[in-house]
């Protein structure tokens, strides 16, 4: 059981890394990303301009939280990798560590559905749906151009070695 949550927090944390990485990026970029979509949202929704300035402060103000959020999510990530490669890491230090993964993602959560509650006061359910698919289709597009085909990463370990208590996958030869 517990090497289960283990490798749950340890998925959880990659994938917070990853979305940081994505989009903490440089400012000329997300100001970039802002215009296209200040020109684009509001045929894509049937949307007035009104509507759609609202919609990019509502996300700009609630980006921010997240990104905070993100940030520190990912540094409890890298100081539970750092404690984990003591042979004998320390049980509170590990149970702190989780604990804060856990809560901050919990905190994420709580932004985006307060986020998603303000964007969906000012949207018809159908805007909605076409403003999420467009912002879906926005974070594609936006990988896409941050990091084009970029090759695979090379292992962190080498073959058959992981930190201590991570089992490693072999598959059938």
């Amino acid at each position: 059981m517990a090497k289960k949550v283990l490798l749950g927090i340890l998925g959880l944390s990659l994938a917070l890394a990853a979305t940081a990485w994505a989009f903490n990026g440089d400012e000329a970029f997300q100001t970039q990303l802002q215009g296209i979509k200040r020109s684009q949202l509001g045929p894509a929704l049937g949307a007035d301009q009104r509507t759609v300035d609202q919609l990019l402060a509502i996300e700009q103000r609630y980006g921010a939280m997240k990104q905070q959020l993100t940030r520190e999510a990912v540094e409890a990530s890298r100081q539970l990798q750092q404690v984990m490669q003591n042979p004998q890491p320390r049980e509170e230090d590990v149970r702190t560590l989780l604990e804060t993964m856990v809560q901050k993602k919990k905190e994420i959560e709580a932004v985006r559905q307060r986020q998603w509650d303000e964007q969906k006061a000012l949207l018809t359910p159908v805007q909605l749906a076409r403003y999420f698919l467009y912002m879906q289709h926005m974070t594609r597009e936006a990988r896409s151009v941050r990091s084009p085909a970029a090759p695979a990463a090379p292992p962190r370990y080498p073959a058959g070695k992981a930190p201590e208590g991570v089992p490693v996958f072999r598959p059938n030869r």
